[in-house]
């Protein structure tokens, strides 16, 4: 899975000590959320191709059959989970001496979440097996949304305390305003970077426990007799 994509290599820390000149940082607001986006679920994969494609994916969610093929995943290791964080920013020049103090005002983190679902070709003219194993995949889908929004206080909570540890920075030279920007951004993502990997580690918690060998026997009993060969042929 790629974790945050969006961040860049953390540069060499923030000018923490603001100059009695620069106003104090305030609260900061701050907006934690999901873009969800659905795509067609995708039918041009055997079981076969999709075991070998995703058999050993630790980020994509599975369903089998009784024969302990794949006949459905959740894929969000293809670019199918990242972050994206925008900020503003209060920039107070002093013209005077050609300096310049930066506070921030609003940070916008977003969880960018757009899985693939997949279902075996083998399924597709099999009513039955095919709704079982959507309705299976759905339930990924919904754990992991439960998940990014269990974790969305953690990720505020990170955000704020990265800007109250920065404080207002300055006086800087005021064509280094960009810069220092770019500093804060980078060091909110580079803080945020543990918070994610917590959420991984539960998520992938989570989805093994959709993913049993109790909860495959019972999807393949809502079908009996509907068992596609898995070798190409009808």
């Amino acid at each position: 899975m790629p974790v945050l994509e969006t961040l860049t290599p953390a540069l060499t820390g923030l000018m923490m000590l603001a100059n009695a000149g620069c106003p104090a940082q305030g609260k900061v607001d701050v907006d934690v959320r999901l873009d969800k986006r659905d795509s067609a679920y995708i039918t041009n994969l055997t079981s076969q191709q999709l075991t070998a494609k995703y058999g050993r994916d630790p980020d994509s969610t599975l369903s089998t059959d009784g024969h302990w093929m794949v006949s459905g995943v959740t894929v969000v290791s293809e670019g199918g989970l990242s972050a994206q964080t925008k900020m503003s920013f209060n920039v107070l020049p002093d013209y005077k001496n050609n300096s310049a103090c930066l506070t921030v005002d609003k940070v916008e983190y977003t969880v960018q979440y757009a899985p693939k679902i997949f279902i075996a070709q083998d399924y597709k003219d099999m009513g039955c097996r095919y709704s079982a194993t959507l309705m299976h995949e759905k339930r990924h889908v919904q754990t992991d949304v439960r998940t990014f929004s269990d974790f969305f206080p953690d990720m505020a909570k990170s955000i704020r305390d990265t800007v109250q540890r920065a404080g207002a920075q300055g006086p800087f030279p005021y064509a280094a305003a960009p810069d220092m920007q770019k500093r804060t951004m980078d060091q909110i993502n580079t803080d945020l970077k543990p918070v994610f990997d917590r959420l991984v580690e539960l998520r992938r918690k989570r989805q093994a426990e959709i993913d049993t060998e109790a909860n495959y026997i019972r999807d393949t009993a809502l079908c009996p007799g509907q068992f596609p060969k898995f070798d190409g042929a009808k």
